[in-house]
């Protein structure tokens, strides 16, 4: 019973690592999609529309701010949070001002790292990567040579 229980928890932990490229377009998705119904909102002078869907872009922007990898990526992981940071006060800017253009700013930024990931993540699935198959030829020949 525990090998079942442990075999689910492997495999499920591979899909959500081998995911994590597409949790991260889908949250910069939400939070342009969320911004954007905070700009309806505040064009439909609806403060309950504009406020909820603020605050729903500065949730995901504060946590993939708080997701950043500091060891690893160290200068980039800062640039984005300078950003994330920037655009969080444009987003506090927008709601406490009932300005429009901050938020399009907001929208702009997201929708630029949005693409800038997306390439990213293409750029990686492009990579030639070892099938199983290709593994088991390559091992198959180290033993033939030895």
């Amino acid at each position: 019973m525990k090998s079942l229980g442990y075999s689910a928890y492997k495999s499920t932990e591979t899909q959500v690592t081998d995911n994590k490229g597409k949790i991260l377009l889908l949250l910069y998705d939400g939070a342009i999609r969320f911004t954007r119904f905070a700009r309806m909102g505040m064009e439909r002078k609806d403060p309950k529309i504009k406020g909820e869907n603020i605050s729903k872009v500065i949730a995901i922007i504060t946590e993939l701010d708080c997701a950043l990898d500091q060891e690893k990526g160290k200068e980039l992981a800062e640039n984005l949070a300078g950003l994330y940071q920037y655009m969080l006060r444009r987003l506090t800017h927008a709601n406490v001002n009932n300005e429009v253009q901050p938020l399009e700013e907001v929208e702009r930024l997201l929708n630029e790292l949005k693409e800038a990931f997306e390439t990213a993540a293409q750029q990686l699935d492009e990579t030639p990567k070892k099938t199983d198959q290709q593994k088991e030829v390559s091992s198959e020949k180290l033993n033939l040579s030895a």
